[in-house]
């Protein structure tokens, strides 16, 4: 029987990419698949520098040694974002999806260098206190059902990611603009093991990306082309749901090749991280027996474990998801 099935989660979290735990659902032919997720990231201003540190956030950005450890001050950076996630089961094997990210972010700074030069000032007013809004870049992904059993649930499938965003200008490597200022396409493969014990669920993604060229201002304001270092990414999440309750933890890798300027280039990057999830609803009573009104609310919280050249700032979610 076709039905529509509409799944509404808010989420507080940080930045980047990432956000609750790596699951793939299954979507039959002709279902539709909504979700609305809200993302927070609270102010942070320190970052993993190139060997594995903790630093200040701002040399990320400033390359040159001889007077960046001379500038005074501090930078930091908080984001909000607001996703409306659509998925439709073009077959029992097909699917499409689209993501339309709303994103706000603030930067605030007090950076000063009392001896700069107009070149040097011209980088640090670069960096100066904004907020930005508006529409962040579209992604859509096309995947097909490779194979599903009572144990085994495997996906794989292909990502586009659009250069829709349209507020601020991305400057340097981490800039601070709504969108990345270029696109890239991708692929992954999601495994999904259901050992043959209730509730239990363990899960094993591999995805990447490859960036595509885009145009970009440098920190001085000269426009320019920029290649972005292609991304790869590593999951693996564990989940259990018994009498009404969901807990679950997720390991995730992140790493980006070289990202490049034409007057220069940032270092690999990397991050480990941590997530942890705990919910109530009654989504674990639909193995047994059909439900008027499914619902589920978590809490789950991130936090780094080790990088090179990446931010650190710790990732909250709250979510709540509705099935009519």
């Amino acid at each position: 029987m076709k039905r529509l099935l509409i799944i509404l989660v808010y989420a507080f979290i940080i930045p980047t990419t990432l956000s609750a735990i790596e699951l793939e659902n299954r979507i039959p032919a002709s279902i539709w698949e909504v979700e609305t997720r809200f993302q927070f990231t609270p102010s942070y201003s320190r970052a993993f520098n190139g060997y594995g540190q903790e630093a200040p956030l701002q040399q990320l950005m400033l390359w040159d040694r001889e007077w960046r450890d001379s500038v005074e001050g501090e930078l930091q950076r908080e984001e909000q974002r607001l996703e409306f996630r659509v998925a439709y089961g073009l077959t029992e094997k097909w699917m499409i999806e689209a993501t339309v990210p709303l994103v706000q972010k603030k930067q605030t700074s007090t950076l000063n260098f009392s001896t700069a030069t107009s070149s040097q000032q011209k980088v640090l007013d670069s960096l100066a206190s904004e907020t930005l809004s508006g529409l962040g870049d579209i992604s859509l992904k096309f995947a097909k059902d490779l194979s599903a059993t009572t144990t085994w649930y495997n996906r794989g499938g292909y990502t586009v990611r659009l250069p829709t965003a349209n507020s601020g200008t991305p400057r340097g490597i981490a800039a601070n603009a709504i969108g990345d200022g270029h696109g890239s396409v991708g692929a992954f493969v999601h495994f999904t093991w259901f050992p043959l014990t209730h509730g239990i669920r363990n899960g094993f993604r591999l995805e990447g990306s490859n960036e595509l060229v885009g145009k970009r201002e440098t920190l001085e304001g000269e426009k320019v082309y920029y290649a972005a270092g292609h991304r790869a990414d590593i999951f693996y999440n564990w989940s259990i749901e018994r009498q009404n309750i969901f807990a679950g933890t997720e390991l995730h890798y992140f790493q980006q090749a070289e990202s490049k300027l034409p007057i220069g280039k940032s270092n690999f990057a990397f991050v480990k991280e941590i997530n942890f999830e705990f919910g109530y609803g009654n989504l674990s009573e639909l193995e047994q027996k059909p439900l008027s009104f499914p619902w589920q609310f978590r809490l789950g919280y991130t936090r780094q474990l080790s990088g090179q050249n990446m931010p650190i700032a710790q990732r909250w979610e709250l979510s709540s998801s509705f099935y009519f």
